[in-house]
């Protein structure tokens, strides 16, 4: 009975970290997880993120993804990982993880992360698809699930919108963009910083 529960232990460890990859800082104590996962309400897996320091789960499991104008589901839903590498500049380690969403017409959406030792920014980037000649981004769905003193900004990127954080239940903050978007793909999305240090002030120039 005792090997049955370990087995459906692994096997939902597993679910909640499917196509799970990992970045540590360059001191190796701030870690970024990202991975695919269902919520507890159900519905679409979704591409998904936790942030750990020092071994502390710092922002717990949050959802990420963009609201595509007449075009469902959102673009982070029903993801997988068709490939991943990783990336190292001035104080940080990166990690370029690009994702498919099955079911649709070759829609994607590439994550960039940057580790340092105080802090993780990450963007989203939309490669060229039939779907997504032309974007319509009605809105960004991107989770904060945080608690404590973690600051949560962005790096604004001429003709993006700004975003604002609305908050939501049990510290969880979500991103909202003053107006929708409309552009053309490829599309380099804004940096979403988030500070585990309090004067954590990263170049992201590039």
């Amino acid at each position: 009975m005792f090997r049955g529960l370990a087995v459906l232990a692994i096997a939902a460890c597993c679910a909640h970290a499917q196509d799970e990859r990992r970045i540590t800082s360059p001191n190796g104590q701030l870690e970024f997880r990202v991975f695919v996962a269902q919520s507890d309400q159900g519905g679409l897996s979704r591409l998904a993120y936790e942030i750990l320091s020092r071994g502390k789960t710092v922002v717990k499991t949050s959802y990420l993804g963009l609201l595509i104008h007449n075009q469902e589901p959102i673009l982070g839903q029903n993801v997988g990982l068709m490939s991943a590498k990783t990336t190292s500049g001035a104080g940080y380690r990166g990690l370029i993880a690009d994702y498919m969403q099955n079911g649709s017409i070759g829609r994607r959406l590439d994550l960039e992360v940057r580790v340092f030792d105080d802090g993780v920014a990450f963007r989203y980037v939309v490669p060229p698809s039939i779907a997504l000649d032309e974007i319509l981004i009605d809105d960004e769905l991107t989770e904060f699930d945080t608690a404590g003193d973690i600051r949560v900004s962005e790096v604004p990127r001429a003709g993006f919108p700004k975003m604002s954080l609305i908050d939501g239940e049990e510290h969880v903050r979500t991103t909202q963009l003053a107006q929708p978007f409309t552009g053309n793909t490829p599309l380099v999305c804004p940096w979403r910083v988030i500070a585990v240090a309090p004067n954590f002030s990263p170049n992201l120039e590039k």
